[in-house]
């Protein structure tokens, strides 16, 4: 009986966004998550999800998404628990 070698070959992708803006911004603690990350606008996480912004405000509203509020009303994401729920 003749004997087959299979071999199985894996490959793992990684993806890192880099998100660059004029503003300036500093890095700030997830209130949820505890990670140090500079909070995006929700323009900002669009272009990077490539998610709508309508889909982006139903996670707010689901809790599926942390986020933060500023005084004056806007909301800012936290792009690690974003990018995380938009790839899977």
């Amino acid at each position: 009986m003749k004997k087959t070698r299979r071999t199985r070959t894996t490959v793992e992708e990684h993806e890192r966004i880099v998100v660059r803006s004029s503003r300036k911004r500093n890095r700030v603690l997830c209130a949820n998550c505890s990670e140090a990350a500079a909070l995006v606008t929700i323009e900002e996480a669009v272009k990077m999800s490539g998610i709508s912004a309508l889909a982006i405000y139903r996670l707010v509203e689901a809790g599926e998404v942390h986020f933060a509020e500023t005084a004056e009303g806007s909301v800012l994401i936290c792009p690690a628990t974003l990018l995380v729920r938009s790839s899977s």
